[in-house]
């Protein structure tokens, strides 16, 4: 019986292990869930960026934008193009140019 001291040590020990073993299990269980909870949130966030980058190049599309203004609007600008003015043509004196239309 002179091993009892040691062998009730060695055994209050290991269960001592084994207790913090399933803390650290569980601790590490619930960081996973939260990993994989944030890396769902993650793919869905993506998944709208790529629908808002699918959405920017219709919306970059003139014909999707002339259909949408025509959805919303009922006269439709005529105008297709707007005038160019060159650096030359604006230093020119000789020439009025409205800089700005003025709608009512």
């Amino acid at each position: 019986m002179k091993y009892t001291k040691s062998i009730i040590a060695v055994m209050s020990l290991n269960l001592l292990l084994v207790f913090l073993m399933i803390f650290v299990a569980n601790k590490t269980r619930e960081i996973e869930k939260n990993n994989n909870n944030l890396k769902l949130e993650i793919s869905k966030i993506n998944e709208n960026l790529k629908i808002n980058e699918i959405e920017f190049t219709f919306h970059k599309n003139t014909s999707y934008l002339k259909k949408l203004y025509s959805l919303y609007f009922n006269e439709t600008n005529s105008n297709k193009l707007p005038q160019v003015i060159s650096f030359k043509q604006l230093s020119k004196d000789e020439k009025i140019i409205n800089l700005v239309k003025i709608r009512d």
